[in-house]
């Protein structure tokens, strides 16, 4: 294992075991979302930390109310970081072509809007803190 991967093995873990034993709603140095500071509505990110905390122990159903990409962004990034360390990273991944950006950008941008409106069901998008 070249240095490079092991350092990122070692982040990997290093976020991961951060994110499982601190809420981040419990530390007052997380960041918060300027998005949402400047303009009140919440970005695709609203919630992230909270939901990747909450899926690594084992709450799913607050992990989906507190950011629902949070169940496909792990994966793949899950098998990006699983590329890169076993040396395929150069293989040809969908997401990662100009079709799957174009897709991945798009479904954003419409989770963006749809968790903005404050009607019943979209409004369950709305991060629970």
């Amino acid at each position: 294992m070249t240095f490079n991967k092991f350092l990122l093995a070692v982040l990997a873990l290093s976020i991961t075991a951060f994110y499982f034993f601190w809420n981040p709603i419990d530390i007052t140095f997380m960041p918060t979302c300027t998005f949402k500071n400047l303009t009140g509505f919440y970005c695709p990110g609203c919630g992230g930390q909270r939901a990747f905390h909450a899926l690594l122990n084992g709450n799913f159903a607050e992990a989906f109310h507190d950011n629902l990409l949070i169940f496909i962004v792990i994966p793949i990034t899950f098998y990006k970081i699983m590329l890169e360390l076993n040396g395929s990273a150069s293989k040809d991944v969908f997401i990662w072509r100009s079709n799957g950006i174009c897709i991945f950008l798009s479904l954003l941008f419409f989770f963006t809007i749809i968790r903005n409106i404050p009607l019943f069901p979209l409004n369950q998008l709305i991060p629970l803190k």
